[in-house]
């Protein structure tokens, strides 16, 4: 597993990466085409990195407030005056271009679903929708939500 405790240059690492032809086709044809159903601790353990550096928690704040927000004005829309003033659309940037680099250090084929259930548990965890990214509530969770692209181990009988 790729090391993950110093992520220094993880931007510049990531733009080098995509700038070779390796990298072209790795987030190009390969993601879309290979994309496969992550399981629930590949999920966590992405959650689990959002929370240990400072600059991808700070994102992860912002888009956790901004979920709330979105949550608790269901009506309030693209088309609202404030919508772009509001949207942390930086620090959504930083979050796609974190994920971008954590699928390239493991080789996970990306695709839209892929990690997304490990972000909304570290979001529900921010916002106090959950206790703890492993906590029994935070696997049911995931399994009423994100089934269709998350396994689980087989229980054993």
């Amino acid at each position: 597993m790729a090391d993950f405790d110093d992520i220094t240059g993880w931007r510049e690492e990531l733009a080098a990466f995509e700038a070779t032809e390796e990298g072209r086709t790795f987030f190009g044809e390969y993601g879309w085409e290979n994309a496969t159903k992550l399981t629930f601790e590949q999920e966590v353990r992405f959650a689990e990195e959002l929370f240990r550096h400072e600059e991808i928690l700070e994102s992860l704040k912002k888009s956790a407030k901004w979920v709330k927000y979105l949550d608790d004005n269901p009506d309030f829309g693209r088309e609202d005056e404030h919508f772009w003033d509001l949207c942390p659309v930086e620090d959504n940037k930083t979050f796609g271009a974190f994920r971008r680099w954590y699928a390239m250090k493991l080789n996970i084929a990306l695709d839209l679903s892929t990690l997304r259930a490990g972000k909304r548990l570290a979001i529900d965890v921010v916002n106090g929708d959950l206790p703890s990214l492993r906590s029994p509530e935070a696997e049911q969770f995931v399994r009423d939500e994100f089934s269709w692209i998350v396994a689980f181990p087989q229980e054993v009988r």
